[in-house]
Protein backbone atom coordinates (compact mmCIF):
# COMPACT_ATOMS: atom_id res chain seq x y z
CA UNK A 1 0.00 0.00 0.00
CA UNK A 2 1.41 3.41 -0.91
CA UNK A 3 1.89 6.07 1.75
CA UNK A 4 -0.92 8.31 0.48
CA UNK A 5 -3.47 5.47 0.66
CA UNK A 6 -2.23 4.55 4.15
CA UNK A 7 -2.50 8.20 5.24
CA UNK A 8 -6.02 8.41 3.78
CA UNK A 9 -7.11 5.24 5.62
CA UNK A 10 -5.73 6.58 8.91
CA UNK A 11 -7.65 9.82 8.42
CA UNK A 12 -10.82 7.89 7.65
CA UNK A 13 -10.33 5.82 10.82
CA UNK A 14 -9.95 9.01 12.85
CA UNK A 15 -13.20 10.31 11.39
CA UNK A 16 -14.94 6.98 12.07
CA UNK A 17 -13.64 7.12 15.67
CA UNK A 18 -15.49 10.45 16.01
CA UNK A 19 -18.71 8.76 14.80
CA UNK A 20 -18.57 9.99 11.18
CA UNK A 21 -20.96 7.67 9.33
CA UNK A 22 -19.92 9.08 5.95
CA UNK A 23 -16.30 8.09 6.61
CA UNK A 24 -17.48 4.63 7.63
CA UNK A 25 -19.43 4.32 4.36
CA UNK A 26 -16.34 5.42 2.39
CA UNK A 27 -14.19 2.78 4.07
CA UNK A 28 -16.88 0.15 3.52
CA UNK A 29 -17.14 1.03 -0.17
CA UNK A 30 -13.36 0.88 -0.55
CA UNK A 31 -12.89 -2.51 1.14
CA UNK A 32 -16.09 -4.58 1.37
CA UNK A 33 -15.84 -6.22 -2.07
CA UNK A 34 -12.11 -6.98 -1.67
CA UNK A 35 -12.73 -8.47 1.77
CA UNK A 36 -15.64 -10.58 0.53
CA UNK A 37 -13.47 -12.01 -2.28
CA UNK A 38 -10.68 -12.74 0.22
CA UNK A 39 -13.03 -14.53 2.61
CA UNK A 40 -14.92 -16.44 -0.11
CA UNK A 41 -11.62 -17.91 -1.34
CA UNK A 42 -10.82 -18.85 2.25
CA UNK A 43 -14.25 -20.39 3.00
CA UNK A 44 -15.41 -21.44 -0.45
CA UNK A 45 -18.77 -19.70 0.10
CA UNK A 46 -19.84 -16.29 -1.18
CA UNK A 47 -22.89 -16.20 1.08
CA UNK A 48 -20.90 -16.84 4.26
CA UNK A 49 -18.25 -14.39 3.06
CA UNK A 50 -20.88 -11.64 2.73
CA UNK A 51 -22.20 -12.38 6.19
CA UNK A 52 -18.74 -12.37 7.77
CA UNK A 53 -17.85 -9.07 6.06
CA UNK A 54 -21.14 -7.56 7.23
CA UNK A 55 -20.55 -8.76 10.81
CA UNK A 56 -16.97 -7.48 10.75
CA UNK A 57 -18.04 -4.01 9.71
CA UNK A 58 -20.70 -4.00 12.43
CA UNK A 59 -17.99 -4.90 14.93
CA UNK A 60 -15.71 -2.21 13.49
CA UNK A 61 -18.41 0.41 14.04
CA UNK A 62 -19.03 -0.83 17.58
CA UNK A 63 -15.34 -0.38 18.50
CA UNK A 64 -14.91 2.84 16.53
CA UNK A 65 -13.62 4.85 19.53
CA UNK A 66 -10.47 2.67 19.57
CA UNK A 67 -9.60 3.18 15.90
CA UNK A 68 -7.44 6.29 16.41
CA UNK A 69 -4.57 4.07 17.58
CA UNK A 70 -4.63 1.78 14.52
CA UNK A 71 -1.50 2.31 12.41
CA UNK A 72 -2.52 0.22 9.37
CA UNK A 73 -6.32 0.21 8.98
CA UNK A 74 -6.46 -2.19 6.01
CA UNK A 75 -4.27 -4.79 7.77
CA UNK A 76 -6.36 -4.34 10.94
CA UNK A 77 -9.59 -5.11 9.10
CA UNK A 78 -8.06 -8.04 7.20
CA UNK A 79 -6.96 -9.53 10.55
CA UNK A 80 -10.49 -9.08 11.93
CA UNK A 81 -11.93 -10.81 8.87
CA UNK A 82 -9.42 -13.67 9.00
CA UNK A 83 -10.17 -14.28 12.69
CA UNK A 84 -13.91 -14.38 12.05
CA UNK A 85 -13.42 -16.75 9.10
CA UNK A 86 -11.28 -19.07 11.26
CA UNK A 87 -13.95 -19.03 13.98
CA UNK A 88 -16.55 -19.92 11.34
CA UNK A 89 -14.44 -22.87 10.12
CA UNK A 90 -13.94 -24.13 13.68
CA UNK A 91 -17.69 -23.93 14.27
CA UNK A 92 -18.36 -25.85 11.03
CA UNK A 93 -15.83 -28.52 11.99
CA UNK A 94 -17.51 -28.90 15.38
CA UNK A 95 -20.94 -29.21 13.74
CA UNK A 96 -19.68 -31.89 11.32
CA UNK A 97 -18.19 -33.94 14.17
CA UNK A 98 -21.42 -33.65 16.15
CA UNK A 99 -23.51 -34.73 13.17
CA UNK A 100 -21.21 -37.71 12.50
CA UNK A 101 -21.55 -38.75 16.14
CA UNK A 102 -25.34 -38.49 15.98
CA UNK A 103 -25.51 -40.48 12.74
CA UNK A 104 -23.43 -43.28 14.32
CA UNK A 105 -25.68 -43.19 17.39
CA UNK A 106 -28.90 -43.25 15.37
CA UNK A 107 -27.65 -46.13 13.19
CA UNK A 108 -27.34 -48.25 16.34
CA UNK A 109 -30.47 -46.93 18.04
CA UNK A 110 -33.44 -49.12 17.22
CA UNK A 111 -35.06 -49.92 20.54
CA UNK A 112 -38.68 -49.14 21.39
CA UNK A 113 -37.51 -46.43 23.80
CA UNK A 114 -35.44 -44.81 21.03
CA UNK A 115 -38.49 -44.81 18.77
CA UNK A 116 -40.67 -43.25 21.48
CA UNK A 117 -37.98 -40.61 22.14
CA UNK A 118 -37.83 -39.81 18.44
CA UNK A 119 -41.63 -39.51 18.16
CA UNK A 120 -41.72 -37.26 21.20
CA UNK A 121 -38.96 -35.11 19.71
CA UNK A 122 -40.78 -34.91 16.37
CA UNK A 123 -43.97 -33.74 18.13
CA UNK A 124 -42.03 -31.08 20.05
CA UNK A 125 -40.35 -30.00 16.81
CA UNK A 126 -43.77 -29.47 15.14
CA UNK A 127 -44.98 -27.49 18.16
CA UNK A 128 -41.79 -25.39 18.06
CA UNK A 129 -42.46 -24.47 14.41
CA UNK A 130 -46.01 -23.43 15.33
CA UNK A 131 -44.57 -20.99 17.90
CA UNK A 132 -42.44 -19.15 15.30
CA UNK A 133 -43.43 -15.70 14.03
CA UNK A 134 -45.25 -16.05 10.69
CA UNK A 135 -42.43 -14.96 8.36
CA UNK A 136 -39.82 -17.10 10.12
CA UNK A 137 -42.13 -20.12 9.99
CA UNK A 138 -42.82 -19.58 6.29
CA UNK A 139 -39.15 -19.26 5.37
CA UNK A 140 -38.26 -22.25 7.55
CA UNK A 141 -40.91 -24.48 5.95
CA UNK A 142 -39.93 -23.37 2.44
CA UNK A 143 -36.33 -24.35 3.17
CA UNK A 144 -36.70 -27.51 5.26
CA UNK A 145 -40.03 -28.95 4.13
CA UNK A 146 -40.17 -27.85 0.50
CA UNK A 147 -36.41 -28.03 -0.06
CA UNK A 148 -36.17 -24.59 -1.66
CA UNK A 149 -32.79 -22.87 -1.97
CA UNK A 150 -31.99 -19.51 -0.37
CA UNK A 151 -32.18 -17.87 -3.79
CA UNK A 152 -35.58 -19.43 -4.59
CA UNK A 153 -36.99 -18.29 -1.25
CA UNK A 154 -35.52 -14.81 -1.68
CA UNK A 155 -37.06 -14.46 -5.15
CA UNK A 156 -40.47 -15.78 -4.12
CA UNK A 157 -40.73 -13.59 -1.02
CA UNK A 158 -38.89 -10.62 -2.54
CA UNK A 159 -36.22 -10.66 0.17
CA UNK A 160 -32.43 -10.54 0.02
CA UNK A 161 -30.47 -13.78 0.47
CA UNK A 162 -28.99 -12.23 3.61
CA UNK A 163 -32.48 -11.66 5.06
CA UNK A 164 -33.46 -15.24 4.23
CA UNK A 165 -30.34 -16.55 6.00
CA UNK A 166 -31.03 -14.33 9.03
CA UNK A 167 -34.65 -15.50 9.25
CA UNK A 168 -33.55 -19.14 9.03
CA UNK A 169 -30.91 -18.63 11.71
CA UNK A 170 -33.45 -16.95 13.99
CA UNK A 171 -35.95 -19.76 13.35
CA UNK A 172 -33.35 -22.39 14.23
CA UNK A 173 -32.46 -20.54 17.44
CA UNK A 174 -36.13 -20.28 18.37
CA UNK A 175 -36.72 -23.98 17.67
CA UNK A 176 -33.60 -25.00 19.60
CA UNK A 177 -34.68 -22.85 22.55
CA UNK A 178 -38.20 -24.32 22.51
CA UNK A 179 -36.92 -27.90 22.33
CA UNK A 180 -34.46 -27.36 25.14
CA UNK A 181 -37.20 -25.83 27.30
CA UNK A 182 -39.75 -28.56 26.58
CA UNK A 183 -37.78 -31.67 25.74
CA UNK A 184 -34.57 -33.49 26.26
CA UNK A 185 -31.21 -32.12 25.13
CA UNK A 186 -30.33 -35.10 22.92
CA UNK A 187 -33.53 -34.72 20.91
CA UNK A 188 -33.00 -31.00 20.49
CA UNK A 189 -29.41 -31.43 19.32
CA UNK A 190 -30.32 -34.24 16.91
CA UNK A 191 -33.18 -32.34 15.28
CA UNK A 192 -31.27 -29.09 14.90
CA UNK A 193 -28.18 -30.80 13.47
CA UNK A 194 -30.16 -32.58 10.78
CA UNK A 195 -32.01 -29.39 9.81
CA UNK A 196 -28.88 -27.46 8.86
Amino acid sequence: MDSSALHNDREIFKRIARGDAQAFAEFYDAYAVKLALYVSRFLGSELWAEEIVHDTFLKLWSIRETLTTVETPAAFVYRMIANRAKDHLKHQEHEVKLQQHLVRHLQHANTTQDLLDYQRGEKLYRLAIQQLPAQRALVFKMRHEQGMSYDEIARELELSRHTVRNLLNLALKDIRHYLLQHGDIAGAVALICFLK
